[in-house]
C-alpha cells in the first residue's frame, strides 16, 4: 500500500512539474513531445493497470483511478492516450492468445509499443453494433476494408485494436500494426478538445492480416472485447472527469482569491461562492462514487458495471459544469491561454461523448434501473 501511494505522490509531482506548465501549448502545438511520452513511458505509467507478470506496476483499481485523475489535471489529452492504450492491453490480456499476449502486453506495459483502440466510424457512432467496416477471408488470411475516425493515439500507436464486421459471424476483433500494406492514418486537426490526443481517421484499403491477428472468436468482437475494453475506458474517464472537476475548483479558487473587482476580493462575491460550492459538492460526490466504483471492480462485482457507467456519466456532467463556472469565474481571462479553464472546457465537453455519451449512459442506467425494481418485486412478492 505504502508503495502504490508512492506511485501516486510520484505522479503528482511529475504532473505539476512535467505537464501542467506546457499543456495550454501541447494544445495550441495540437501534439505531445515524443520526449514527453518517452518520459512517460520510461516512469511505467503506461503499464500502471497491467500484470506484474507482463511489466506493468499492477495497481489496484483505485489506485490507478487515482492515476487518472491527476494525469487529467495535467492533460486529458495524455489521459486520452493512456485510455485507449489500456483499452487494448486489457483486451488482449482478457481474450487473448498467449502468443498475442507474450508478442504484445511485455512492449504495452513498458510503453515501447503503444496502441489505439478503433472502433467509431465516420458515419457510426454510438450505433457501434452495425460499423460498416468489414474483414473477408481471402485463403489462410483476411482482407480488411473501411473507414474508423476519431482514434485517439492514433498518431503514434504501433498496434490498433479493429473492430470489422466478419462475412459470417459479425463484428470481430483484429490487431493489426501500423506499416501494414493499405492502412493509411490521417491526422485531425482543429478539434474542439482532445486537440493534442494525437486523434486521426484511419482507412483500410484491401489490408491483408493474418489469423493470427484474430482477438477473442469470430463474432465476438463488440459484446465481448469492446464491451470490456469500453467498460475499462469509461473508468478512466470517470475518474479523469473527477481529476478534472477537482483541477476546475483548484483554479477557481486561486483565481478567486486574488482576483479584485469593485474594490473586493472576487472570493467575496456571494454568487462566485455559489459556483465555488457547487464545484467543492460535485467533485466530493463525484468522488465518492469513484471510489465506490472502484471498491466494486477489485471485489469483481455484478454491479460494478453499471456503478461504472453512473461514474462517468455524473462525473462527465458535472466536469463540464465545473469548467463552465471555472470560465465565468476567470471572465474574460477565462477565454484565453494564459489560464488553463478554457481547456477544460472544451475537454469536459468532449468527455460527455467518447466511451458512450451520456444519452447512452442515461439509457443504460434507466434500463438497469428498471430490471433492479422488477427483481425486487419478484423478490417480495415470493416473500409474500
Amino acid at each position: 500500500m505504502a508503495a502504490m501511494h508512492e506511485t501516486i505522490e510520484r505522479l503528482r509531482t511529475f504532473i505539476d512539474t512535467a505537464i501542467l506548465p506546457f499543456s495550454n501549448e501541447w494544445e495550441e502545438r495540437e501534439a505531445i513531445p515524443d520526449d514527453l511520452l518517452a518520459d512517460f513511458a520510461k516512469q511505467g505509467y503506461f503499464g500502471a493497470f497491467m500484470p506484474a507478470e507482463w511489466g506493468g506496476m499492477e495497481l489496484d483499481n483505485l489506485r490507478f483511478g487515482e492515476c487518472c485523475a491527476e494525469i487529467a489535471r495535467g492533460s486529458v489529452s495524455l489521459l486520452s492516450m493512456l485510455t485507449v492504450h489500456n483499452m487494448t492491453a486489457q483486451a488482449i490480456l482478457r481474450w487473448g492468445s498467449n502468443d498475442q499476449k507474450k508478442r504484445w502486453l511485455p512492449a504495452l506495459a513498458s510503453g515501447e509499443k503503444r496502441a489505439a483502440f478503433a472502433l467509431t466510424e465516420p458515419s457510426i457512432g454510438s450505433d457501434a453494433s452495425n460499423i460498416a467496416t468489414s474483414v473477408m477471408h481471402d485463403g489462410d488470411n483476411f482482407r480488411l476494408n473501411g473507414a474508423k475516425k476519431w482514434i485517439s493515439f492514433s498518431t503514434k500507436a504501433d498496434v490498433f485494436l479493429v473492430i470489422a464486421r466478419c462475412e459470417e459471424h459479425g463484428p470481430t476483433a483484429f490487431l493489426l500494426e501500423r506499416g501494414t500494406p493499405g492502412f493509411e492514418i490521417t491526422p485531425m486537426k482543429g478539434l474542439l478538445g482532445f486537440r493534442a490526443a494525437g486523434v486521426s481517421e484511419l482507412t483500410f484499403d484491401n489490408c491483408r492480416i493474418g489469423t493470427d491477428s484474430l482477438l477473442g472468436i469470430s463474432g465476438g468482437g463488440f459484446s465481448y472485447v469492446a464491451g470490456h475494453s469500453l467498460d475499462h475506458g469509461r473508468y478512466c474517464v470517470g475518474w479523469g472527469c473527477t481529476g478534472l472537476i477537482g483541477a476546475c475548483l483548484d483554479a477557481s479558487v486561486s483565481y478567486a482569491r486574488e482576483r479584485t473587482q469593485f474594490d473586493r476580493p472576487l472570493r467575496s462575491n456571494q454568487l462566485i461562492q455559489a459556483m465555488i460550492a457547487d464545484m467543492s459538492t460535485d467533485y466530493t460526490a463525484s468522488r465518492a462514487l469513484a471510489e465506490k466504483a472502484a471498491a466494486s471492480r477489485e471485489n469483481i462485482e455484478p454491479e460494478s458495471i453499471m456503478l461504472t457507467t453512473t461514474l462517468k456519466y455524473f462525473s462527465s456532467k458535472a466536469a463540464l459544469k465545473a469548467a463552465s463556472d471555472a470560465v465565468q469565474i476567470h471572465g474574460g481571462n477565462g477565454c484565453g491561454s494564459d489560464y488553463p479553464v478554457q481547456r477544460y472546457l472544451r475537454d469536459a465537453k468532449i468527455c460527455e461523448i467518447i466511451e458512450g455519451s451520456s444519452q447512452m449512459q442515461q439509457l443504460m442506467i434507466a434500463r438497469d434501473t428498471f430490471s433492479s425494481a422488477a427483481r425486487r418485486n419478484r423478490k417480495r412478492r415470493r416473500k409474500s
